[in-house]
C-alpha cells in the first residue's frame, strides 16, 4: 500500500511540474532584445525589409529599437528606418547614422498586437545597392 501511495505521489508531482512548464512556455515576455538584421538597401529609394516579429504590446509608447552597425556605403553613412505592417508604415521614419548606437522610437497604435518588420531605404537617391546590418527589436519594455 505504501509503494502505491509513493507511485501516485510521484505521478502527481510530475503532472504539476509538466503543467507548470507548459504554462510558462506559453507566455512571451517583452524585453529589450538584439535581433540581427542584414539586407540590401536597394537603389532609387526602394524599400527593404527584415523578417517579421510579433509586437505584443498594447502601449504605443513601448519603443522599438534600431542599431545600424554596418553599411557597405561606408562608416558614418545614414539609412532611413521605420516599422512596417503588411506594407503599411506603422511608425514615423528616422535617419540613423552607422555606428551611432541604439536608437529608440515610438510606434503608431496600429503596430500593437501585430506582426511588424523593420523597413529601410537609403537616405539619399542612389543607383547603387548597399549592404547594411545591425540589430533591432519590435518592442523594448
Amino acid at each position: 500500500m505504501r509503494n502505491l501511495a509513493k507511485k501516485y505521489f510521484r505521478l502527481g508531482m510530475a503532472a504539476v511540474v509538466g503543467i507548470g512548464i507548459f504554462t510558462f512556455s506559453s507566455f512571451t515576455f517583452a524585453r529589450n532584445d538584439d535581433v540581427n538584421f542584414h539586407f540590401t538597401l536597394k537603389p532609387k529609394y526602394k524599400n527593404s525589409y527584415s523578417t517579421e516579429r510579433y509586437r505584443e504590446t498594447s502601449n504605443p509608447k513601448n519603443k522599438w529599437k534600431v542599431n545600424l552597425t554596418y553599411s557597405s556605403e561606408g562608416k558614418g553613412t545614414i539609412a532611413t528606418f521605420w516599422l512596417d505592417k503588411s506594407g503599411t508604415r506603422v511608425s514615423n521614419i528616422y535617419d540613423v547614422k552607422q555606428g551611432s548606437g541604439a536608437h529608440y522610437y515610438t510606434a503608431y497604435s496600429t503596430a500593437n498586437k501585430s506582426y511588424v518588420r523593420l523597413g529601410a531605404e537609403n537616405n539619399n537617391y542612389s543607383t547603387n545597392n548597399y549592404t547594411i546590418a545591425g540589430y533591432w527589436d519590435e518592442e523594448t519594455d
